[in-house]
């Protein structure tokens, strides 16, 4: 063989084995896509709950509302209108009040902080008209003088009125709060709330309401219908209040 012809025998095997070198090698894969998985910044301040979320015309509530990022001084606002009572617990609680001159209607919940920052719940709180069978029955809150948890006899014209109304609206479940002016200790209010509670059930069942759906707690002086330094302010605070879950 001519060392012409043996060189080109040389060059057809050397491309053969390459060929068969590069079909033996798998495909190399494309790099991953690159994902961004930074969740976004947490709010400063948010609002996860507000509960009870209704109350009727006429029918003062206190409101609670959990969430993140509150601070002392925070300020809440029902739609436009400020609302009163605002005490905060933590960073993830406080109460307001939701007043009895509220009309009827859903309300924006807002809350905003000393500095500014601020979060809303659309449409987080409704208050109801009274059905046209309800007429006026409307479960009222009761008061009491300073220190005491005796009933003093319009309180007990007003619980009668309320034991009407309970059962001409065919209420099974309701939860009576107690609470007490900020004169005293915390661990006194709180006996003096609960015992204001209780003293309030038992008139109830005496009337004939069914006290298995009657649930009492006491909040003492955490929960203020409003805040100051007055006897007026005080005589509001000494209260019972009727809360339908």
């Amino acid at each position: 063989m001519s060392r012409r012809l043996m060189n080109r025998w040389i060059t057809i095997a050397a491309v053969v084995a390459s060929v068969g070198l590069l079909a033996g090698c798998p495909k190399p894969k494309p790099p991953p896509a690159q994902t961004d998985e930074t969740p976004p910044p947490r709010a400063k301040v948010e609002i996860t709950s507000v509960r009870p979320a209704h109350t009727n015309v006429g029918n003062a509530v206190t409101v609670t509302v959990e969430g993140w990022g509150f601070a002392d001084g925070s300020e809440v606002y029902l739609g436009s209108l400020k609302a009163r009572g605002v005490d905060v617990f933590d960073d993830g609680e406080l109460t307001f009040r939701a007043s009895e001159d509220l009309r009827a209607g859903e309300y924006d919940v807002r809350v905003v902080t000393p500095k500014g920052d601020q979060a809303v719940a659309l449409g987080a709180f409704r208050v109801k008209e009274r059905s046209s069978g309800e007429g006026d029955c409307v479960l009222l809150t009761v008061y009491f003088e300073f220190n005491e948890f005796k009933l003093a006899d319009s309180t007990r014209q007003t619980l009668s009125d309320n034991a009407a109304c309970i059962e001409k609206s065919g209420l099974t479940k309701i939860r009576l709060e107690g609470h007490a002016d900020e004169r005293g200790s915390t661990e006194y209010n709180l006996s003096l709330g609960q015992r204001r509670a209780e003293s309030v059930r038992t008139y109830l069942v005496n009337l004939g309401t069914p006290g298995a759906g009657i649930r009492t707690v006491s909040y003492g002086e955490e929960r203020p219908a409003e805040n100051g330094f007055s006897e007026r302010v005080w005589a509001k605070n000494r209260r019972v209040e009727f809360i339908i879950p």
